[in-house]
């Protein structure tokens, strides 16, 4: 299976901004029970090595715009203040918030989904 963003990252075409809230998050999502059955432990674990050890950490200190979700706001407030240029997310409510891209679009991030984001990539 090709993982064409993991390849991305690998090649060095972007850095990942990482703050303990989303490493956590990410953590606790892969080990709940029906996501457990189809992810390999071994490649996760090894995906949170590299997450820790390749990424740019913060400090969460912002309170970012208000959204939809109330479980996005770590994502908003780890890209605020990591001065990340784009959150890359398949959550529709996330992207499909008008105020909320233009609330970001403030602090110069775009609200991209995943093929958007590879497609600029391409363009870079």
């Amino acid at each position: 299976t090709t993982l064409p963003v993991l390849e991305a990252f690998n090649a060095g075409q972007f850095q990942l901004v990482m703050s303990q809230p989303l490493f956590d998050e990410f953590h606790d999502v892969w080990n709940r029970p029906r996501l457990r059955q189809r992810i390999d432990r071994t490649q996760a674990e090894r995906l949170e090595r590299q997450l820790r050890h390749r990424s740019i950490w913060v400090e969460v200190k912002t309170i970012p715009p208000n959204c939809r979700d109330p479980k996005d706001l770590p994502v908003l407030a780890t890209a605020i203040d990591g001065a990340a240029d784009i959150i890359v997310s398949g959550d529709n409510d996330l992207r499909a918030d008008d105020g909320l891209r233009a609330a970001m679009l403030d602090h110069t991030i775009k609200l991209l989904g995943v093929q958007s984001f590879l497609d600029s990539l391409k363009k870079a």
